[in-house]
């Protein structure tokens, strides 16, 4: 099944929530089997049981808390992509530091997230996701983007050749995508479609050969999207 599939057949999804808040998961699973369509949403309260079961289950996505009773979010989420690289994670929790976030991002996680965000959000971004979006929560966006600009923009030197292979519009949406911008706030900034924000982007990654959102995100930053 390829992601535009998934994305118009949830009940086709495979979820995992990984937290040890019984009530919130099972409310969480509620929500996105009623909301969401979702229909497989497994639900796992430790670090230990979400490392034996998932690579057996295979979600296509999972979603993890940072704070579990045996080792916490973020190593359990480099030991899972260690076995299985191509499965989608996002972190959904109340830490909102900037270590922490910065720490899970760079781990491989697809996603950081607040459970303070109202549902809706959460549920376009796990479709987001599951698209091969990006998906950072708004309150924690500048955190990332600031600690990535600190450790990318010293003794930068002048622009790379690498940007001539782009259009106007390619540079636009990459100054976009340099800010952690999701597609959908893409195309309201550009008065443009969803799904051309998203053939822009894997244009841009084709042209620039980098090989996922993070590390142009990374390049961008880099090459001084984010200077004033």
């Amino acid at each position: 099944m390829d992601n535009k599939d998934i994305f118009e057949h949830p009940e086709n999804v495979k979820l995992a929530i990984v937290d040890d808040h019984q009530l919130f998961a099972d409310g969480l699973k509620n929500l996105l089997e009623l909301k969401g369509g979702f229909r497989n949403c497994l639900v796992y309260n430790n670090s230990n049981d979400a490392m034996q079961k998932i690579p057996q289950e295979k979600p296509h996505l999972s979603i993890i808390d940072i704070n579990l009773p045996d080792y916490d979010g973020v190593e359990l989420t480099k030991k899972l992509l260690s076995k299985e690289p191509s499965l989608k994670i996002i972190m959904l929790t109340i830490d909102d530091t900037r270590e922490t976030v910065f720490r899970a991002i760079t781990s491989g996680a697809c996603g950081y997230l607040l459970k303070n965000a109202p549902f809706m959000s959460i549920l376009r971004d796990i479709n987001a996701a599951l698209q091969g979006d990006i998906v950072i929560g708004m309150e924690v966006a500048p955190l990332i983007m600031n600690e990535l600009k600190t450790l990318y923009t010293k003794g930068k030197k002048t622009t790379s050749s690498q940007l001539k292979v782009l259009s106007n519009r390619e540079l636009e949406v990459l100054k976009e995508v340099a800010q952690g911008k999701n597609n959908n706030t893409i195309a309201e900034a550009l008065f443009i479609s969803e799904k051309t924000v998203k053939n822009h982007i894997t244009n841009i990654l084709g042209k620039l050969e980098i090989e996922d959102r993070m590390k142009l995100i990374v390049f961008a930053i880099k090459e001084g999207f984010l200077e004033e």
